[in-house]
């Protein structure tokens, strides 16, 4: 894992929880501008999305 990523991670989780705007809109354009197609970008954040509206909609129905 290279360090440039660890850091984009941290600075984006950082942003997410001062903001707290959602993690797909700030990832989502840094991803594509560090050169990752943008449909592998979407597609990330869409399953990252579905994995955890899934847990947190069966933490709700609880």
């Amino acid at each position: 894992m290279s360090v440039g990523i660890i850091v984009m991670g941290l600075l984006i989780g950082f942003l997410v929880g001062l903001t707290g705007v959602g993690g797909a809109a700030l990832l989502t354009p840094v991803l594509i501008l560090l050169g990752i197609s943008p449909s592998i970008a979407v597609g990330t954040d869409l399953i990252y999305n579905a994995i955890t509206k899934l847990f947190g909609s069966v933490q709700h129905w609880r």
